[in-house]
């Protein structure tokens, strides 16, 4: 835990800032099923993990490339070298997801697509954490630049695909520091969802 603790004190890398955040919030939520949705040199994958292995759960880290830093070896955690919306089509739709950590690629038409996945694969006390809707150094301001025809920030970006989401059904704020780390989390009413 020191290591990620240190990161985000120290670290320069672009999501470093928020290690302790997703720990915190990992942990807290209680639950069993973690799922990290691009992985690279494994920053984020460590706090998901620890949490995940302190609440007696387990993380699904999905990524196209093998983590350059940190990947446990042990019952708590599964790396899966898959493109993340094929691994979302193929996850079960009865086994909800706790906390769902996405930072792979960042185009508008992905994003979009993995959110409409996640909405069949989310619960009531899930949470959706996403990087990125304040990149290239927007923070604190939102970073939609529909310029972008192709590419990792096609279309619009993950901003575009989160701010198209129906505020009746979804809620989301953004720590806005190091690219932004959104706290997003669908709208459930007792009077038409079971727990």
């Amino acid at each position: 835990m020191s290591s990620f603790v240190e990161k985000a004190l120290k670290g320069t890398m672009d999501s470093d800032r928020h290690l302790v955040s997703i720990f915190a919030i990992a942990l807290a939520s209680r639950g069993k099923v973690f799922v990290e949705l691009g992985v690279r040199e494994g920053h984020t994958t460590e706090p998901l993990y620890t949490a995940a292995k302190l609440n007696q759960g387990h993380l699904w880290s999905v990524d196209l490339n093998d983590p350059s830093d940190f990947k446990p070896d042990n019952g708590n955690y599964t790396f899966v070298k898959k493109d993340s919306i094929k691994f979302l089509e193929e996850w079960p739709k009865d086994k909800k997801i706790d906390i769902i950590y996405v930072d792979d690629w960042h185009s508008y038409e992905h994003v979009k697509r993995q959110l409409e996945l996640l909405d069949e694969l989310v619960g009531p006390s899930s949470v959706i954490l996403l990087h990125d809707l304040m990149y290239g150094n927007t923070e604190p301001f939102y970073h939609s630049d529909l310029a972008h025809h192709e590419g990792q920030w096609a279309g619009g970006g993950p901003y575009r695909a989160v701010a198209e989401l129906n505020p009746q059904f979804w809620e989301w704020s953004t720590l806005p520091w190091n690219n932004g780390l959104t706290i997003l989390r669908k709208k459930y009413s007792n009077k038409y969802h079971r727990r």
